[in-house]
């Protein structure tokens, strides 16, 4: 069995804590439903310590998942630890409209702040559309609301003022 300092379990829940704030926030501001209103939270301490916190959001448009990593580097702890931060977006739109202008746009819009990958819907499929991004985020930057309402404003059409 390994043993987990007591100040690293701090560290995490003041982590997850800002973090579950922000999500709280993005959800308000975009309508959105939080699953289960807790985050699922899994702590990993060999072969490195880390923490994965996951999210599923639902609306109108579709289903946003967001999953969080925190790991610790050298045992040094920091407020200021950015985490890597993978967001899955499977929303709906209206199958009228052009959506390859709509990915190129989004693609405009977060090219070089995010590594970002279209998952290609099966033959037939029409007016859904799946984004996969990935970054280093800073807690408190407001980045995940930019992004969500970026992604949210134009598959949908409807955007919200920042």
């Amino acid at each position: 069995m390994y043993a987990v300092q007591p100040d690293v379990l701090q560290y995490v829940s003041d982590c997850a804590h800002r973090f579950q704030g922000e999500i709280e926030q993005l959800a308000e501001s975009h309508a959105l439903t939080i699953e289960g209103g807790l985050p699922a939270l899994e702590l990993q301490v060999q072969p490195q310590f880390q923490a994965l916190l996951e999210y599923t959001l639902w609306g109108e448009s579709g289903v946003v998942a967001i999953h969080g990593k925190l790991q610790l580097r050298n045992e040094i702890l920091s407020s200021k630890d950015s985490f890597s931060i993978m967001m899955k977006f499977s929303l709906s739109h209206d199958p009228n409209l052009d959506i390859e202008s709509k990915k190129l746009r989004i693609e405009e819009i977060l090219y070089g702040e995010v590594d970002l990958f279209w998952n290609i819907p099966p033959v037939g499929h029409v007016g859904h559309v799946e984004l996969t991004i990935r970054f280093s985020y800073q807690p408190g930057s407001g980045r995940l609301g930019e992004y969500v309402r970026s992604v949210l404003g134009i598959v949908t059409g409807k955007m919200i003022a920042a």
